[in-house]
């Protein structure tokens, strides 16, 4: 089968574009033939590529949560990005159409006008306002697509407490459980974190974006370092939006402030997570809103100790405290005391881990892409009568 897939976004870091990529990984052995469209090109291209991937590129045009969409011209960007589309699905005889990211409508209206599926996945996080705003788009979201796919049930809920959860599934991102399992304890790498062979690190990855919240991490940090001088801290990430450098500056600033200028590297982007998640003693997520988290799936496979926001989907990823701990939203002080906590009493922590690393083997890559697979397949029957317009 020919599934055309669409993603919104060219970037270093991206949680969409490594959850893609990730079932990719499992669809495209199985038989799927794969192409992606992205809006230029950039560093995942390669990426896709190497998986067997076929790219295509096209001026896709992008949803933004205040709706500034410039009222006047996002009608006819949409209708080019549509018509973009449309035109890659029949140059390559696409039997599906799957939009990546709820950001994108082309995908629905292309596949409508084609008569194929077409399959929503709703990556975004979970602050759902403004309210009339959402009540709109998942409305249009539903409406344009034949399943929905969410990746937690704090995403799902954003559809279901509209009445609009019949289309819904959940399917949580997939991960390579296995790699992150594997991997070993490197004091090279750990060097490379900020680390000695003696030192406890703690780390957080992701974008360095607001939405992340990782001033909150420093200052966490900042509140175990006054009592363990052997503690360092890892930020493994990227900014690259103008709002992203913005902020980076800001953390950098808040790190010179608390006099952590010593203890806190900046580690840039990463390729090799596994062996990052390994080299550190205590995971961290302080993220605000997060819709899944991949991050926490990782560091649960990798048998880190982690503490993780009580928002959004990881409470759900981590089931409260049964295989992680859970501190309050940009609360510093509840965050360094479960660090602490995790710090100070090894066998609880490694026990807790131990249980989240087998817990993470149901998040594998190959059991979300069987899921996916069995989907297109479903759907695929269901269009049959009707032949596609080529």
């Amino acid at each position: 089968m020919r599934v055309l897939y669409l993603n919104p976004f060219s970037q270093e870091v991206s949680g969409p574009d490594e959850s893609l990529r990730a079932m990719l990984g499992a669809l495209i052995p199985g038989g799927v033939e794969a192409h992606v469209v992205l809006p230029m090109p950039g560093p995942q291209d390669e990426r896709y590529r190497a998986l067997g991937a076929t790219m295509h590129f096209a001026p896709l045009a992008v949803l933004r949560r205040d709706l500034s969409l410039d009222a006047v011209a996002f009608p006819l960007r949409l209708a080019r990005a549509t018509a973009a589309v449309r035109r890659i699905a029949r140059q390559v005889g696409a039997d599906l159409i799957h939009t990546n990211m709820e950001v994108l409508l082309e995908g629905g209206l292309a596949a409508r006008t084609l008569r194929i599926p077409h399959i929503l996945h709703y990556r975004g996080n979970t602050l759902d306002r403004p309210k009339w705003v959402f009540d709109a788009l998942a409305a249009v979201w539903t409406a344009n697509a034949d399943h929905v796919y969410c990746i937690s049930h704090a995403t799902a809920h954003v559809f279901e407490k509209r009445g609009r959860g019949a289309k819904v599934e959940v399917l949580y991102n997939g991960i390579k459980a296995a790699s992150f399992a594997a991997a070993v304890r490197s004091d090279e790498v750990r060097r490379s974190l900020g680390a000695g062979p003696a030192e406890r690190l703690i780390g957080t990855v992701g974008r360095i974006h607001p939405r992340k919240d990782i001033e909150t991490f420093v200052r966490a940090v900042a509140e175990v370092a006054r009592s363990r001088p052997d503690v360092r801290a890892a930020i493994v990430g990227v900014a690259e939006a103008p709002v992203e450098l913005d902020y980076r500056q800001r953390v950098e600033a808040l790190v010179r402030e608390l006099g952590l200028e010593g203890r806190v590297t900046f580690a840039g982007a990463r390729r090799d997570m596994p062996a990052v998640m390994a080299a550190l003693d205590v995971f961290v997520l302080s993220s605000r809103h997060e819709g899944f988290g991949r991050v926490v799936a990782e560091a649960m496979a990798a048998a880190r100790p982690l503490v993780v926001t009580d928002e959004g989907a990881p409470p759900e990823l981590v089931e409260r405290g049964r295989y992680g701990l859970v501190a309050r939203p940009g609360d510093a002080r509840d965050f360094a005391e479960k660090i602490a906590r995790l710090l100070d009493d090894g066998p609880a922590a490694a026990a807790m881990a131990a249980a989240a690393q087998r817990h993470a083997g149901g998040y594998d890559a190959a059991i979300a892409g069987a899921r996916v697979r069995a989907r297109y397949a479903a759907l695929m029957r269901s269009a049959a009568p009707t032949a596609p317009v080529r």
